[in-house]
């Protein structure tokens, strides 16, 4: 018994809910699939519903207003009725006639994250930064995520027990990109549930733009300056992530000074190479984001 839960925001879902429907109906499961429009416009609203509509299976439920990233998969949780629960991205295509039933085979195990696929001829030059770090940090093996398995934990593509999302959920405070992931990972952790890492993936097909990629990294950071700036959130989360971490490093050798005058001469022109370039560094990537962190965790004074 299975609910496969997808929220929505500005996305035509249909292929995605078609293609879950016949892999469900293949096995006979017991499933449902919620697509949850979370303030969708009315037009993408009404393209799901005429595609999907005549599935008993298929629950369409529509937010008028937009919760946020962690309380619409809270809300998801809450309204399904059996007790593992499937969360996908809506942005997602499955690339595998198994798919369904490759998580079947693991459903012993109380979380399970399949990972995410890019394929190489999905470059398009405004995309180049988005793909390019899909395919160098994001494409990861299981033999890999599983050395880190709770840092590895991403949510577009994973199953959990609904008892054990009820007791963790999402920190509902963070409402925008960035994070939300990898606090539920920490906090799934510290809770003594290890994550189960398979071979299992989805394929990413909301590639943004460099340029609206950039910005959701940098709200991306301004979430992570408001998890370190909420007591109810355990200090030791934020010890823990890569950026922070080198941020201490170089702040502790007291060298952050010459990041941040590298920034302030040159941040125009990192931008245009980011979001321009045929081949953006990841280099490049990797310090716009550390001096942006540093440059918002001065003015947030935290």
């Amino acid at each position: 018994m299975l609910s496969i839960c997808i929220p929505v925001y500005n996305y035509n879902v249909s292929e995605l809910a078609i293609q879950l429907y016949k892999q469900c109906s293949k096995i006979s499961l017991d499933f449902e699939i919620l697509i949850l429009e979370d303030g969708s416009e009315k037009n993408f609203v009404d393209k799901n519903v005429k595609s999907i509509q005549s599935q008993k299976e298929i629950i369409h439920i529509i937010n008028a207003h937009n919760l946020g990233r962690s309380a619409v998969r809270n809300q998801l949780a809450e309204t399904a009725k059996y007790n593992k629960i499937l969360f996908l991205d809506c942005d997602s295509k499955i690339i595998d006639d198994d798919f369904i039933s490759n998580y079947i085979n693991v459903y012993e195990n109380d979380v399970v994250c399949g990972g995410t696929a890019y394929f190489a001829n999905q470059y398009v030059k405004s995309q180049s930064l988005r793909l390019k770090y899909g395919l160098k940090r994001e494409m990861t093996v299981a033999a890999i995520r599983k050395k880190n398995p709770n840092k590895s934990f991403t949510t577009n593509n994973f199953l959990i027990s609904k008892s054990i999302f009820n007791k963790i959920k999402f920190r509902e405070f963070l409402k925008d990109y960035g994070h939300e992931d990898s606090l539920f990972g920490f906090e799934l952790k510290q809770n003594n549930y290890i994550i189960h890492h398979i071979d299992n993936p989805v394929l990413h097909c909301g590639i943004e733009d460099n340029d609206i990629f950039l910005a959701k990294t940098c709200r991306a950071i301004e979430n992570l300056i408001l998890i370190q700036s909420n007591p109810k959130v355990n200090s030791f989360f934020v010890n823990e992530v890569k950026l922070v971490k080198t941020y201490c490093k170089i702040n502790n050798i007291r060298l952050m000074f010459i990041i941040n005058l590298i920034f302030t001469k040159f941040e125009a022109q990192i931008e245009k190479h980011l979001i321009e370039s045929r081949k953006p560094s990841l280099f490049w990537f990797d310090f716009y984001k550390l001096a942006y962190y540093s440059k918002i965790k001065k003015h947030k004074k935290v």
